[in-house]
């Protein structure tokens, strides 16, 4: 399954996205931030 992340750019946000997105490509998914 194919996920974006829609995020704003501060740190944070960044962050935060990031972290979900390890997350979710530990389950196998493909994840893409924009």
């Amino acid at each position: 399954m194919r996920i974006i992340i829609g995020t704003r750019g501060s740190k944070l946000a960044l962050w935060q996205a990031g972290w979900v997105r390890d997350q979710l490509a530990a389950c196998g998914h493909e994840v893409e931030i924009k």
